[in-house]
C-alpha cells in the first residue's frame, strides 16, 4: 500500500517535472524561433534599407555629376555666348566705320558728280549762246563742239532737251516762261528760250519755252 503511493507520487512528481521541461524546452523553441524570426526580418528589412541607401547614394552621385557637368556645359556656353557677342561688338564697330568711309567717299563722290552736273551744264549754256550771236562760220564750228560734246556726255547718262516748234508742252521737261500769240495750237511750245538738261530720270534743268497764246481777232472797224 505504501508502495502505490511513492509510486504514484514519484509518477507526479516525475510528470511535473517533464511536463515543466517539456515547457521550459517548447517555450525555448518558441523563443529561439521567434527571435530567429525578428532577427531575419530585421536583418531583412536592414538590407532593404541599406539597398535603398545605395540607390539614393548612386542617385545623388548620378545627379550629382550631371549637375555637375551641365554646370560645367553651361559654364563653356556662357563664355562662348561672351565671346561671340565680343566679335559681334568688334565686327558691328568695323562695319559702322566702313560705313563711315563709304558716306564719306559718297559724299565726296556726289559733290563731284555735282561739280561735273554744274560745269557741264554751264558749257551747253556757253555754246547756246555763242550760237546765237556768233557768226555763220563761228557757229558752224561752235555746232560741231556741241555735237562732240553732246555724244561725250550722252554717254554718261546727260541729255539735253531742246523743244522744237509746235511741240506739245510737257511740264516734266518744260517750263514755260511766257506767251505769244501764235497761229499754232495754244499751249503749244512757240520757240525754245533756253535747253534743258537730264541725266537717267533725273531732272537737272526745265527747258525754258515761250507758249503760244490764241490770236486776238480784230475789234470792229479795225481795217486788216
Amino acid at each position: 500500500m505504501n508502495f502505490k503511493k511513492f509510486n504514484n507520487k514519484n509518477l507526479q512528481n516525475f510528470d511535473e517535472i517533464l511536463r515543466e521541461t517539456i515547457q521550459e524546452n517548447l517555450q525555448k523553441i518558441i523563443d529561439e524561433s521567434l527571435n530567429k524570426h525578428l532577427e531575419n526580418c530585421i536583418l531583412e528589412t536592414f538590407n532593404k534599407y541599406i539597398e535603398e541607401q545605395k540607390k539614393l547614394q548612386r542617385t545623388y552621385y548620378t545627379n550629382t555629376n550631371a549637375i555637375l557637368d551641365n554646370s560645367t556645359a553651361v559654364k563653356e556656353l556662357y563664355d562662348k555666348l561672351e565671346q561671340t557677342l565680343g566679335e559681334l561688338d568688334d565686327f558691328r564697330n568695323s562695319v559702322e566705320k566702313m560705313l563711315i568711309e563709304q558716306r564719306q567717299i559718297n559724299g565726296e563722290l556726289q559733290r563731284k558728280i555735282n561739280h561735273w552736273e554744274q560745269a557741264a551744264t554751264e558749257f551747253f549754256c556757253l555754246l547756246e549762246r555763242a550760237v546765237d550771236y556768233e557768226t555763220d562760220e563761228n557757229t558752224r564750228l561752235i555746232n560741231r563742239i556741241l555735237d562732240g560734246f553732246a555724244r561725250i556726255v550722252m554717254n554718261l547718262g546727260m541729255e539735253r532737251i531742246i523743244p522744237q516748234p509746235d511741240e506739245s508742252l510737257n511740264e516734266n521737261f518744260h517750263e514755260a516762261i511766257d506767251e505769244e500769240e501764235s497761229n499754232i495750237t495754244p499751249g503749244n511750245i512757240v520757240r525754245c528760250v533756253n535747253w534743258g538738261y537730264k541725266i537717267g530720270d533725273k531732272m537737272i534743268e526745265k527747258a525754258k519755252v515761250v507758249v503760244a497764246s490764241p490770236l486776238q481777232e480784230p475789234e470792229n472797224g479795225t481795217e486788216l
